[in-house]
């Protein structure tokens, strides 16, 4: 990388193409195509780059370009969003070195072409290890696309985003007529072609009118907070809250609803006063036979607590019992500190409408965690809290949530994108609060029976592969050029 030689006018073409999908990629802005264009033109690019200077610009154009898409990710300012996605940036920036040191040097075009895919996808993998989850994961670009999409239930997210990966670097080594390059084009084809097939089959195999049994859920979004200038947002009374409770409770009853589904936060009580919320939320349950799944925030009074928030939900069943549940993954700098940290035990209650389950908001970004804990699960519900940032890229990977296990999934969202979907990500109804406002119930007739994945099954495993493909590589990779260059020495 220390020749002087100039790039040609093809190289700077790529760079400005694959940074402007790469914008459109993911973040608050998505359009699926430019996710299959923006790994091309940056990989041909860094290949074509001669000099540290040459790859170092590669390198601004993918920080620059997370800082614009992800314009105010944290909702915590534009600075401190910056800060964080320029660290986030030196993730994405791996790949393309593991690309210019091994690939480069390895033989034949299939060999070389795996190496950017599968040190990307160990990338991604390792981020869901960490408190950033896998938002932003390539495979969520495609959540419009859902014939090949349905190959989560096969090999998870992980897989989709491989694929993706490698038909860029695919197209870079037919780009350069390398040797070997139409066996890879030809493989990588024929995968593609089948994940659509396999997808188009599944689809037409259910359609929502297929599904023997269905209920009606209502999806409400309280007009119970008011966001101030100055970030902080203005709470109402216990004696209010109650209130909406009961008439948009009575609303969702009223439209024939049997279960019920609040946004994230959807109350903010204190700790002395949240045994009254249950006794009226158990009350109304057993009086209209309705399941009721009510979000809300309390705050730590007597000290139990250190003084952290508790950001939990409850699942009130027709019978009138309640089990509740704490928020496990939170979000760094937003909720950690400041919040109770759940201990991960998700509920799971057997209804006359299947098997319930309930996580909250940025739980779902960890595809482990709600596989590992909704095995049983045929309709999930996501009660959420989200701003303008990330609202489309977070329900994009809530619906890959439902198709990598096969279970409806239902979300509504506080300043978001609401959705209820099936268990091959069709949209049953979506919702934004920028359209009905904030005072809403929607109803969604929801099937009641989830479809067995083999990613449900045996995702741990097949994370697992795909984690540690791109660690393989990298060690294989360093091992032949290690066997090579010592070869040449002995020859001399």
């Amino acid at each position: 990388m220390n020749k002087r030689e100039p790039l040609k006018k093809p190289a700077w073409v790529m760079l400005s193409v694959g940074f402007a999908a790469y914008v459109f990629s993911s973040g608050r802005w998505n359009f699926g195509v430019t996710a299959w264009v923006w790994p091309f033109a940056f990989l041909y690019f860094s290949r074509q780059a001669k000099t540290k200077k040459q790859f170092v610009l590669l390198s601004a154009a993918i920080a620059v370009g997370q800082m614009i898409k992800w314009p105010d990710i944290l909702d915590s300012g534009y600075l401190l969003s910056a800060a964080f996605c320029l660290f986030w940036s030196i993730c994405w920036i791996v790949p393309f070195l593991a690309d210019r040191l091994l690939a480069q040097k390895l033989p034949g075009s299939f060999l070389s072409s795996l190496v950017f895919p599968m040190v990307f996808v160990s990338v991604e993998y390792l981020r869901t290890l960490t408190p950033i989850g896998s938002l932003g994961m390539m495979a969520y670009t495609q959540s419009g696309f859902l014939q090949l999409v349905q190959v989560t239930s096969l090999i998870g997210s992980f897989g989709l985003s491989f694929l993706l990966y490698w038909f860029g670097a695919v197209a870079v080594s037919a780009a350069e007529k390398r040797q070997g390059w139409k066996l890879a084009t030809g493989v990588c084809l024929a995968m593609l072609v089948a994940s659509i097939g396999f997808g188009s089959i599944r689809l037409a195999a259910f359609s929502v009118d297929d599904y023997e049994n269905r209920v009606k859920i209502a999806s409400i979004v309280g007009p119970y907070y008011e966001k101030h200038k100055d970030g902080t947002y203005a709470e109402i009374s216990t004696e209010e809250s109650l209130q909406y409770f009961l008439s948009e409770a009575q609303r969702a009853a009223d439209g024939g609803a049997k279960i019920a589904c609040w946004n994230e936060e959807a109350f903010a009580l204190d700790d002395i006063e949240e045994p009254r919320l249950l006794e009226v939320a158990a009350a109304f349950a057993k009086e209209h036979e309705m399941l009721l799944i009510v979000g809300y925030e309390v705050a730590d009074t007597d000290g139990s607590e250190n003084d952290d928030a508790v950001n939990k939900s409850i699942l009130v069943q027709p019978n009138g019992s309640v089990t509740g549940y704490v928020k496990t993954n939170l979000i760094p700098i937003v909720e950690l500190p400041g919040y109770v940290k759940g201990t991960g035990d998700v509920p799971a209650v057997a209804t006359g409408q299947g098997v319930i389950s309930n996580v909250i908001c940025f739980d779902d970004t960890f595809p482990k965690f709600v596989r590992d804990h909704t095995g049983s699960t045929d309709i999930l519900f996501v009660p959420s809290w989200d701003w303008q940032g990330i609202k489309h890229a977070h329900t994009d990977l809530s619906q890959l949530r439902a198709v990598e296990n096969g279970f409806s999934l239902v979300k509504p969202t506080y300043g978001g994108i609401s959705t209820a979907v099936d268990g091959q990500g069709r949209v049953i109804k979506r919702f934004d609060t920028a359209d009905t406002g904030f005072d809403t119930v929607q109803f969604a007739d929801v099937p009641t029976k989830s479809i067995p994945t083999p990613y449900a099954r045996n995702g741990n495993a097949i994370d697992l592969a795909f984690g540690l493909s791109g660690v393989i590589t990298v060690m294989l990779g360093i091992f032949m050029l290690h066997r090579k260059n010592g070869a040449l020495r002995l020859g001399k």
